[in-house]
């Protein structure tokens, strides 16, 4: 009687290792994290909190929103990849766009 031993192949779907002296952009860090590597996701943590201040906003739109108290004042918008409205950035606060009410 012999035995077997299942071994899932692996390789296919292991995180490609971070190559020695590259440089990395952040979304192949990004990739690199999400597919579980320890090594992009401290990366992408220390990016975060040494850069991310760095890609903050800079209160270019006015808010759109009638119903806020401070519509008409500088914010960003936050658009969705079909360019709806996701959020509106004040800047210390947000909120999420007015609802279109039910006539």
């Amino acid at each position: 009687m012999s035995t077997t031993k299942n071994i899932t192949p692996v390789a296919a779907a292991a995180a490609a290792h971070p190559q020695r002296g590259r440089r990395y952009a952040i979304e192949e860090l990004v990739s690199l994290a999400e597919a579980g590597d320890a090594w992009a996701m401290a990366k992408v943590d220390e990016w975060e909190q040494h850069f991310a201040n760095e890609y903050a906003g800079d209160l270019s739109e006015v808010c759109p929103d009638q119903g806020c108290e401070h519509f008409g004042l500088a914010v960003n918008i936050l658009y969705g990849e079909d360019g709806s409205v996701l959020e509106v950035d004040h800047g210390a606060w947000a909120h999420y766009p007015a609802l279109a009410k039910a006539s």
